[in-house]
C-alpha cells in the first residue's frame, strides 16, 4: 500500500513522494538479483523554503539515503523527487548540473571528506572553478577568503591543508564548500556526529545562523534527538526504511503519536538530577531491510502491537493539524 504523502504546500521547495531506494544483492554464478536491502520504502514529505526539516532514527532506518537520493548521488528505485516545482528525478546528468547549483551536501565525516592531497583553499574553490562562478583568480580567491570568514576561519588559513585543522574547523570547511555555489538546498548528512560534545554546539549554530542570514532550506540528518530540536523547524521520524510520524519540532517533542518516537524521546538524557524519565527500552534489534517484518515494520519492537499491525500497513495520515503519524492505533499516546 502507498504511503500518503502529506499535503503538498505552495512554498515547499523540496516535494519527495513514494520515493524508493533498493540495493539488489546478487549471487550464484550468473549474479542474479536473489534479495533487496530495502533502504528506503515508500517514503513521502516536503521540505518548505527556509525551513530546517529534522530527519531522525536510529542507524540503518535510511536517514542518509534518504539524503543522498534527493540530491541524486544515488539513483531512485521508485517515486518522484521535485525541486522548486520541477521533477528531477529522471533528469539527465546535462540537465541536472543547473540544479547541482543549488543543492549541496554537508559529509558526516569531516576527515574522510576533505581531499587531503589540496589546500582548503583549492578545495573550496573548486565548486566555483567546475561552474565557472568566478570571472578571474582574483575573484576566485577573494571569494574563498570572504567564505572562510562566513563560516569562521581565518582567511590567512588557505594554503594549509586539511590534516592542520581539527575535525570542527575540517567541518566548517566542508561548510564553506558547500555554500560556494550559493545553494538554495543543503543536506547536513549527520554533520556534527563525529565531533566532540563542545564542538559540536558551534556548527549547530553555524549552521542556525547561516539558514537566517542566507535564507537556506536544510535537510538535517541525525540521530540525536537533543541537537535536532535545537535547530529544526519540523521533524520527521524514519524507521527501517518508513516514515513513522512527521510534526513540528515543538509538538513532536510535546505530545509524541508514535510509540517509535516515543521510544526515542525517552532515551534522551536530562541535565536535570532531579528530574525522572521512564525509560523505554525497545526490546530486540532493528530487523533486517532485506526482510522487513509485515504490516507495520516497527511491530516486532513495540510495546502497543496487536494481531492487527501484523496485516496492516499504516499509512502516514494526519491526527491533528501538521501532525502526521504512520500508525493504525488510535487509543495510545
Amino acid at each position: 500500500m502507498s504511503a500518503v504523502a502529506p499535503k503538498a504546500v505552495a512554498t515547499s521547495l523540496v516535494e519527495v513522494k513514494n520515493l524508493k531506494k533498493w540495493f539488489p544483492i546478487r549471487g550464484g554464478i550468473l549474479s542474479r538479483v536473489v534479495a533487496n536491502v530495502k533502504a528506503v520504502n515508500d517514503v513521502s514529505f516536503g521540505v518548505r523554503k527556509g525551513e530546517v526539516l529534522g530527519l531522525v532514527g536510529e542507524s540503518g532506518s535510511g536517514k542518509t539515503t534518504v539524503g543522498r537520493t534527493i540530491l541524486r548521488l544515488i539513483e531512485p528505485t521508485e517515486g518522484s523527487i521535485s525541486f522548486d516545482g520541477k521533477d528531477i528525478t529522471h533528469l539527465p546528468k546535462g540537465e541536472l548540473r543547473t540544479y547541482r547549483r543549488k543543492m549541496q551536501i554537508i559529509f558526516q565525516d569531516p576527515f574522510a571528506s576533505l581531499n587531503p592531497r589540496m589546500t582548503v583553499g583549492d578545495i573550496i574553490a573548486e565548486p566555483l572553478v567546475i561552474h565557472h562562478l568566478a570571472s578571474s583568480a582574483q575573484a576566485r580567491n577573494e571569494r574563498v577568503a570572504e567564505l572562510l570568514q562566513t563560516v569562521g576561519l581565518n582567511p590567512d588559513h588557505v594554503r594549509r591543508y586539511p590534516h592542520e585543522f581539527s575535525g570542527g574547523q575540517r567541518q566548517r570547511i566542508g561548510i564553506a564548500r558547500a555554500l560556494a555555489v550559493d545553494p538554495d538546498f543543503i543536506v547536513a548528512d549527520e554533520p556534527v556526529s563525529a565531533l566532540d560534545v563542545s564542538i559540536q554546539a558551534q556548527v549547530v549554530n553555524l549552521l542556525q545562523d547561516l539558514k537566517d542570514r542566507l535564507g537556506l532550506t536544510i535537510l538535517f540528518i541525525a540521530h540525536d534527538l537533543a541537537v535536532v530540536e535545537y535547530i529544526s523547524d519540523r521533524i520527521a521520524v524514519m524507521y527501517l526504511g518508513k516514515m513513522m510520524e512527521l510534526s513540528s519540532a515543538r509538538e513532536l517533542y510535546r505530545n509524541p503519536k508514535h510509540p517509535y518516537t516515543e521510544a526515542l524521546l525517552s532515551a534522551i538524557p536530562t541535565p536535570d538530577p532531579t528530574i525522572k524519565r521512564d525509560r523505554i527500552v525497545l526490546q530486540g534489534d532493528i530487523p533486517s531491510p532485506i526482510n522487513p517484518p509485515s504490516g507495520c515494520v516497527f511491530r516486532t519492537r513495540c510495546r502497543y502491537a496487536i494481531p492487527a499491525c501484523a496485516e496492516t500497513v499504516p499509512e502516514l495520515r494526519e491526527v491533528s493539524p501538521g501532525h502526521f503519524k504512520a500508525c493504525i492505533r488510535d487509543d495510545i499516546l
